[in-house]
């Protein structure tokens, strides 16, 4: 007889947990359970469930009936912006780029790299 093998639980990408949390948050808001939105979207309450778990990731398509569902903009139920990264690893990944240009390029690129760096110096 085979063994029945275990499910290993995918990782999913982190928008998909904060989609997750954003739709649970905007149903409660609405007032609704997750029969209700299930109905109004027509989908299963296991399904519903599942995405307010992060368990899976919706297509564009079924993000728009939620919002429907939800009387929503669509925007309402995705993550907001990653936070702007700190600004010494902007530093880092400029200095970075550069290098990489400067190493690299040839003469119109390297006048042109100069041209642009002296403007934002103001010189």
């Amino acid at each position: 007889m085979a063994k029945k093998r275990r499910r290993e639980k995918i990782t999913r990408p982190e928008v998909v947990r904060q989609f997750a949390e954003r739709l649970r948050a905007v149903r409660r808001t609405a007032g609704l359970t997750q029969r209700q939105l299930a109905e109004s979207a027509h989908l299963s309450e296991g399904y519903v469930a599942r995405l307010e778990a992060g368990d899976t990731s919706p297509g564009l398509d079924l993000i728009s009936r939620l919002a429907a569902a939800l009387s929503v903009p669509l925007t309402d139920l995705l993550p907001a912006a990653a936070p702007p990264a700190p600004l010494d690893t902007l530093r880092e990944r400029a200095r970075g780029l550069c290098d990489e240009v400067v190493l690299s390029s040839d003469r119109a690129t390297l006048n042109l790299l100069t041209s642009f760096l002296a403007r934002l110096l103001g010189r």
